[in-house]
């Protein structure tokens, strides 16, 4: 370098600009346009820098521009890790993530917000479709430790703490100063599973929940015997037996059916489990309660009960109480999904033909047309396909024929999920082919009968999807498309699916309404069993008798007695005659039920 080089730059690096902002080759800044960069050269005799910005690469500034406008980096910001340690910082966002965490907030002060953090990690450091569970996580740890101040909104910055108080004591107040009784039972379920904490921090914790439970404070009936079994957990914790005054569990065990649905509602699944474990110990019936409860509970009351059940000797009466719910459907839709999901030794008996029959029921039940796709039961049945396999597992081939043309006439199932599901039921029985075969060359050329009903459903159903679902698919197809590059685009992705179950269902909705032939079953011929008839059955094993109304392809209720022609009852029934024995569908019971037609009725006219 001449002299004069090196006077020239004695005389830029004395400058008070320079320093004030000092800039070498090598150093990292922020823009407030252009964001993070590297300074990649200076050059004395132009006066000009020239910097490596993400979306700018050698983009040239005058130096004094430069001076103004540029925050220097220091070497430890995350940014800087993300530039020249990136797989460190991926190793310790799973090994170490309040480390990473720390990272940020070190390096964006005031502005270390959960957006800002959720910014500059997603998604090179952690994958966007990760971030939730992982930040979910980090939040846990962080508010466990104590050492920062961790927002309840994404847009408040998380700050280190300077004096770190013990992750209890802030439990401990937010307990003692709740606004709420809700807030009350969230921190008591944070101090119960609390780590480090004192046995006077325990004894605190104990005198705040009975000046709760002394007082009511307006908290329900739930909150408040939650509360006494967090007590109880405290106190054991600290190796004193539980309460037995006027403050003890006892005191708020529910003794009738909607009591106990309410409380337990509200509650934490361990104390559910707890609260049920009491009321067997210390009320008189109160396992009949349970099974009462059982086939309408939530997923998380009926591992409770089942829990609970199985614990104390029950599980014959257990299973009998279920097997009797599925076969009268009157199962609730949670239940059973969280059964058919657990897939528990005690349930195996469970897993036969009729528990599909009962998941269609359910299904069309609780669904207009086509159930949907979200729910759990459909999910269940129709994902990976495992539950029917074990379904179908010791079926008899006149089983799965039941089956299958059940999954055929079920108003309840998408098209492309039949097949599937005939598919596996092919796989196992190949002797349901023809069946299946015969039943789709049948019902793609022959019209549909449906009632008027049933038709303006349909009709609702496609124009709510030309007119709704299909214009706001498009919308979020050219939202998702300008957020950038197709091949991570993870909502572009799950937009264009969605556009192909839109179109699809649409065409299989033309299709239908192209065949179906609208009527209000009136003057319908009862010298035999008929499309609009209803039919008086005797079952010739017990005597009772049972009426049966065959309507349209798209109606059914069962639970009123209404099928449509095309499931397996409507088909088995048609064509016979007053005095005719007819061996019903076993729905996987075996042998059906052998019954005479004893009578056939006119069910229409059926008004629109």
């Amino acid at each position: 370098m001449s002299s004069e080089e090196g006077r020239s730059s004695e005389e830029i690096t004395s400058a008070p600009a320079a320093e004030s902002l000092p800039l070498s080759v090598g150093d990292y800044c922020l823009h407030r346009s252009w964001g993070f960069g590297l300074i990649r050269e200076i050059s004395l005799d132009a006066g000009s820098v020239i910097i490596d910005f993400q979306e700018k690469p050698r983009h040239r500034m005058q130096w004094e521009y430069a001076l103004q406008s540029l925050e220097p980096v220091s070497r430890d910001h995350i940014f800087v890790w993300k530039a020249e340690k990136l797989s460190t910082l991926r190793e310790q966002a799973a090994s170490d993530p309040v480390a990473v965490v720390e990272i940020c907030v070190r390096s964006f002060g005031e502005g270390a917000t959960p957006e800002a953090l959720q910014e500059a990690l997603t998604p090179t450091v952690v994958a966007q479709e990760e971030w939730k569970k992982w930040w979910d996580g980090v939040r846990r740890v962080m508010r466990r430790e104590g050492r920062f101040e961790v927002p309840s909104r994404k847009n408040q910055p998380i700050r280190i703490v300077t004096t770190v108080v013990p992750a209890w004591q802030k439990l401990f107040f937010a307990l003692d100063q709740s606004a709420s009784s809700k807030a009350a039972v969230e921190a008591a379920r944070a101090l119960a599973k609390a780590e480090k904490i004192p046995a006077g921090g325990r004894e605190q914790a104990v005198a705040a929940i009975d000046r709760i439970l002394s007082s009511g404070g307006g908290a329900s009936s739930g909150e408040l015997l939650e509360l006494a079994v967090i007590r109880d957990e405290l106190l054991a914790a600290i190796g004193k037996g539980p309460e037995s005054g006027e403050l003890a569990v006892s005191q708020w065990l529910p003794e009738d059916r909607p009591g106990l649905q309410k409380a337990l509602s509200v509650m934490a699944s361990s104390a559910q489990k707890e609260v049920l474990r009491r009321l067997v110990l210390e009320k008189g019936g109160a396992v009949s309660l349970l099974l009462d409860l059982l086939p309408g509970a939530s997923a998380r009351t009926a591992d409770a009960i089942v829990t609970v059940l199985a614990e104390g000797g029950r599980a014959k009466e257990l299973l009998e109480r279920l097997e009797r719910a599925v076969r009268e459907r009157t199962i609730g839709s949670d239940a059973l999904a969280w059964i058919c999901r657990t897939r528990d030794e005690l349930f195996r008996p469970l897993f036969r033909p009729d528990l599909f029959f009962c998941i269609l029921y359910l299904l069309e039940r609780e669904s207009s047309g086509v159930a949907k796709k979200g729910s759990k039961l459909y999910e269940l049945l129709t994902g990976k396909l495992d539950l029917l396999h074990a379904i179908l597992a010791g079926a008899q081939p006149t089983d799965a024929r039941d089956v299958a043309r059940a999954a055929l006439a079920s108003p309840a199932l998408r098209e492309l999920d039949k097949r599937s599901l005939l598919g596996a039921i092919i796989k196992k029985h190949p002797g349901v082919q023809d069946l299946v075969t015969g039943d789709q060359q049948k019902n793609s050329e022959a019209s549909l009968i449906v009632s008027w009903k049933s038709l303006a459903e349909k009709k609702q159903e496609l124009e709510t999807l030309v007119t709704k679902q299909i214009p706001e698919n498009t919308r979020e197809i050219a939202i998702a498309r300008s957020y950038g590059d197709l091949r991570e685009n993870h909502e572009y992705k799950a937009a264009k699916e969605m556009q192909g179950v839109l179109l699809r269902r649409k065409a299989e909705l033309e299709a239908a309404l192209a065949r179906a032939r609208a009527t209000d079953f009136s003057e319908v011929a009862i010298d035999s069993v008929n499309v609009g008839t209803r039919v008086i059955l005797q079952d010739l094993a017990t005597g009772k008798e049972r009426r049966v109304t065959i309507l349209g392809a798209w109606d059914s209720d069962p639970a009123a007695g209404v099928v449509s022609y095309l499931a397996g009852l409507g088909q088995a029934l048609l064509g016979r005659r007053p005095g005719e024995e007819v061996e019903l569908p076993s729905e996987g019971k075996g042998k059906g039920s052998l019954v005479r037609v004893e009578r056939i009725e006119p069910a229409g006219p059926i008004p629109a």
